[in-house]
């Protein structure tokens, strides 16, 4: 028995039986290493989904974010090296006495960059648009697509004797010309107010009317001065002229027969005269009115076609209709209203004609 359990073919049959079990321990050990590996790469691929994922999220967060807030994107970097640019520029010019950048910000309402210059007084209209010109190419280069950004420069100095404050914009090229119309009353002009989009010139006290009081200015812009008591103001038309016509000295010395002061603004076309009546208990009086309208008698020839005469003291708080009003019919006046109103303004009309 023992020499039968020794025989080879027996050690061969316990090695046949031995072998499938170390080949299906074998086999096992590789089926189990398989779905691991499998699990693996499954699960980088989630993780690279997740980056990418995140990335996405994260741009469209900061898309809303710079949308909503350009300051924090590349409008507001824009803007502030636009407004550094011209700063730094500003400074080296030898007509410039000091720059500070104001503002330079990005919102939903627009870009904008804001600079406040003090020249040297005297500084010219032409070093002046030269000025505005090389700062414009400096901050935005030539052909730059950012001129959407605005880039206020504000100036302030004394021209000829003359305080100019003036705006100008400088997103875009400078025009000279534009420059010497807003500078062109000085020497002569006690202000020149070139802010808020509106040019204002101011004369003062002034003695006889003003040289340069015809001449061309910007868009709706005025001009402003006292002459004997009553201040004047003229307004220009979208064109910047401003009327020649009108004989404002003749106007002055008719109101003050009716009282010291007051005021007479000119405005397409419309004459409106303030300070005729001096006693709030009373109403506009024939006698008062009645030089003012022979004085522009022509109105075509004044180059009118309304005229408005205010009927209470300059202090009073009634919120009715405080004018009586005429109106240029083929080159005379006629009463604008009916009823008691216009019966007032026909009676001032015939008193006129008296005179």
């Amino acid at each position: 028995m023992a020499d039968e359990q020794n025989t080879p073919e027996h050690r061969g049959d316990a090695g046949a039986d031995e072998a499938p079990a170390v080949n299906s321990g074998s086999g096992a050990s590789v089926g189990r290493r398989k779905p691991s590996s499998g699990r693996s790469a499954g699960w980088w691929a989630v993780r690279v989904m997740l980056v990418v994922l995140v990335l996405i999220i994260g741009s469209f967060v900061y898309l809303i974010d710079i949308t909503l807030h350009p300051d924090s994107g590349p409008e507001g970097f824009k803007v502030r090296r636009i407004a550094s640019a011209a700063e730094k520029h500003l400074s080296k010019n030898p007509n410039v006495v000091s720059t500070e950048i104001i503002n330079a910000s990005a919102d939903l309402g627009g870009t904008e960059a804001y600079l406040s210059v003090r020249l040297k007084d005297d500084t010219s209209a032409e070093q002046v648009a030269d000025l505005l010109a090389s700062t414009h190419t400096v901050a935005f280069g030539k052909n730059s697509s950012d001129t959407h950004i605005y880039l206020g420069v504000s100036l302030s100095w004394i021209l000829h004797g003359t305080s100019v404050s003036a705006v100008f914009d400088g997103s875009y090229p400078s025009d000279s010309a534009s420059v010497r119309r807003v500078l062109a009353s000085a020497g002569e002009a006690r202000i020149i107010d070139n802010t808020g989009g509106r040019l204002r010139i101011d004369y003062g006290q002034v003695t006889a009317l003003p040289t340069t009081l015809a001449q061309p200015g910007m868009t709706n812009s005025s001009k402003i001065f006292t002459l004997n008591g009553w201040e004047v103001t003229s307004i220009s038309d979208k064109e910047g002229q401003f009327p020649t016509t009108v004989p404002f000295e003749q106007v002055i010395a008719a109101a003050r027969q009716a009282s010291p002061t007051g005021t007479i603004d000119l405005d397409n076309g419309t004459l409106s005269v303030t300070g005729l009546v001096t006693d709030d208990t009373k109403d506009l009086t024939p006698e008062a009115a009645a030089p003012v309208v022979h004085a522009v008698a022509d109105c075509q020839a004044a180059g009118l076609t309304t005229l408005q005469l205010n009927n209470w003291a300059t202090d009073t708080n009634s919120v009715a209709d405080p004018w009586l009003t005429f109106t240029c019919n083929n080159g005379t006046w006629t009463p604008q209203h009916d009823g008691s109103t216009g019966q007032d303004e026909a009676t001032i009309l015939n008193k006129a004609a008296e005179l």
